[in-house]
């Protein structure tokens, strides 16, 4: 599972499932953090471009089966984008919204009412 989680991890965006996006990482930056690399939400401990909680870096180091990524990885671009793509390559029946809301509101945050208005902000930036 390892090896075909890091070989789809390793493939480019653009071979993503094709109910997701190109542009949907870039949608999330925006509403996470306008782009900005220092954002720090002190309140919720969320960090960085993707405003990546500890919570998150512990599911997709769960996901993986090991802990590949630490807290002080959530300030780096590069691999904040990575752990969003482990959200993304994993879950299931991927699509664009199921993908964001899993993204704010965990493993099932797509069923969850209060990741809607979350979606609408992505929503609106693709």
């Amino acid at each position: 599972m390892k090896i075909l989680l890091f070989i789809l991890l390793s493939i480019s965006v653009s071979n993503a499932p094709a109910l997701v996006a190109d542009n949907l990482i870039d949608a999330v930056i925006h509403v996470e953090s306008r782009g900005n690399i220092n954002a720090h939400n002190v309140g919720e401990n969320a960090v960085g471009v993707l405003q990546i909680r500890p919570i998150m870096v512990q599911e997709v180091n769960r996901v993986l089966g090991f802990d590949k990524y630490t807290l002080m990885d959530r300030w780096n671009k590069q691999k904040s984008i990575e752990m969003f793509n482990v959200i993304r390559y994993t879950t299931p029946n991927a699509t664009n919204e199921k993908v964001a809301r899993n993204w704010n509101g965990g493993p099932n945050g797509y069923k969850k009412k209060s990741t809607l208005k979350y979606w609408n902000k992505v929503q609106n930036q693709l």
